[in-house]
């Protein structure tokens, strides 16, 4: 693991020095600068007319101690190099994949939180050698418009600086905005399995990271198949079908349910909500028929659902003109959204026959679904393999955990090739994987709604008396139609 050394003490030693590879890299450029001057005296006098050659003599003795002091600049340089290959594998392991442009922004943020630490001396001193070992910085940020759309610093833990480390978050941040003049903050940080780095997620609270609802104009349409969940991020329904949202109570699930259920229905995607709890309301803005309470309707909405995928299905087949996979999109059907909240807690409630049963629909769905618009979005805050095998549930292309959560809940959700760290996510924020965008989980925002709580329910039941229709199940709507 790569390390910065620093000199604690004003005037250290040429030894101390050396054993410090900031030390090798200033020594190396201070040798190096004398070498070229003395080379460029050299060149002068050589260029002189000198009858008794004392000019020439000197010049000799001026290139002479130039090279010297260049041979050991260079030296110096390679030994600097060397010890310092694990860092710049890792550096440009970092930023890999990214333009030049934002890899150059990337070690510039880079540099700056490392010299937080270096100017803090944040690490493990050792007191003989009057040095402090300084844990490395790797960045990688990324920019649209010279705005800083998300990012990550990743800082390496190491004995005796663990708990200031894990605390620098207000200082990167103040850092940034002096460095940057933009308010880039870094205030949500994660902890590796190992202990072994702790990553500040950094983002700029000047640019529109989510997007803010406060009328019903401000809810985007795109199309009906298509629901944006953060500026310049769009959820494809047809190509990433199905949604695992997990989250404690009172980290901003009903909220993100709720922006999603309207956004769906201003666009013409075809509603469904079970709620088994009762806890909602939804059924006073939704069409009769569209919400469901009981655990005997559940089931019966369920299997309307697999009627309704299976004579879609078979309308695509019927209507396709080329031995090219075709799906609802080519008929112009309306994508059907079903969100199941606490479904974890519905199926282990229910006894042996009824369990079977309502697995075998929902591996149906999620098996079946894609080609026939039917998308299932499950909620709940364990959606663990007792519940729905793991296969199922990995049918989802879109998984959400917000707020905090434990090691055993995100190598769930995000599967074991994917760290699993501690959080400090606060409510309506997480992380997310979306198939084909990102492999390792990034940062989620989910819409603020706040402001357009009181509103809701009205707006949602003028939508919902214009978009929902049965009739639409089953034939195509306009490109667009709201």
């Amino acid at each position: 693991m790569a390390r910065k050394t620093i000199i604690l003490k004003r005037n250290p030693d040429l030894l101390t020095v050396l054993s410090t590879g900031r030390g090798q890299a200033q020594l190396a450029l201070t040798l190096f600068i004398p070498s070229v001057i003395l080379k460029g005296i050299a060149w002068e006098l050589n260029n002189e007319d000198d009858p008794l050659s004392l000019y020439h003599s000197f010049a000799y003795l001026l290139t002479l101690f130039s090279h010297i002091l260049f041979g050991a600049s260079t030296c110096l340089g390679i030994i600097y190099l060397l010890t310092k290959r694990d860092w710049i594998k890792r550096t440009l392991s970092t930023t890999k994949g990214q333009t030049f442009s934002d890899a150059v922004k990337s070690f510039s943020l880079q540099h700056t939180i490392q010299k937080i630490l270096i100017d803090q001396q944040i690490g493990n001193p050792n007191l003989t050698q009057k040095t402090t070992l300084v844990p490395d910085v790797f960045v990688r940020a990324n920019f649209k418009n010279e705005t800083l759309t998300d990012g990550t610093a990743t800082i390496d833990l190491i004995p005796g600086a663990t708990d200031d480390i894990v605390q620098l978050g207000n200082d990167i941040s103040s850092a940034l905005v002096s460095r940057w003049n933009r308010s880039i903050v870094a205030d949500d940080f994660e902890i590796n399995t190992e202990q072994t780095q702790v990553t500040y997620f950094l983002f700029d609270t000047q640019a529109q990271n989510r997007l803010i609802i406060t009328k019903d104009s401000d809810v985007p349409v795109v199309n009906e198949n298509t629901i944006q969940l953060m500026p310049g991020w769009t959820w494809q329904l047809a190509k990433e079908p199905h949604m695992n949202l997990m989250a404690e109570t009172g980290f901003g699930k009903t909220y993100l349910a709720n922006y999603i259920i309207y956004t769906a229905a201003k666009s013409s995607i075809q509603v469904y909500y079970a709620d088994p709890k009762k806890s909602t309301n939804l059924d006073q803005a939704l069409p009769q028929g569209r919400v469901f309470f009981d655990k005997d309707k559940i089931i019966g909405s369920l299997e309307r659902m697999v009627k309704l995928m299976d004579a879609r299905n078979m309308k695509v087949k019927e209507w396709a003109t080329s031995a090219i996979s075709q799906d609802f999109t080519d008929l112009r059907l309306p994508a059907v959204l079903y969100v199941f909240d606490e479904m974890s807690a519905f199926i282990n409630s229910l006894n042996t026959k009824e369990n079977k049963r309502v697995v075998s629909l929902l591996s149906q769905l999620l098996m079946k679904g894609r080609s026939a618009g039917i998308i299932l979005i499950s909620i709940g805050q364990q959606l663990d393999s007792q519940t729905l095998p793991t296969k199922l549930r990995n049918q989802a292309q879109l998984n959400i955990i917000l707020g905090p959560s434990t090691l055993e809940t995100r190598t769930m959700l995000f599967g074991h090739g994917i760290e699993a760290p501690l959080t400090t996510f606060k409510p309506g924020t997480g992380l997310f994987t979306l198939a084909g965008m990102n492999i390792n989980p990034r940062r989620f925002m989910a819409p603020d709604m706040r402001k357009f709580e009181p509103v809701y329910l009205s707006n949602l039941k003028r939508v919902a008396g214009e978009t929902q229709s049965d009739w639409k199940l089953m034939n195509a709507v306009s490109r667009g139609n709201a």
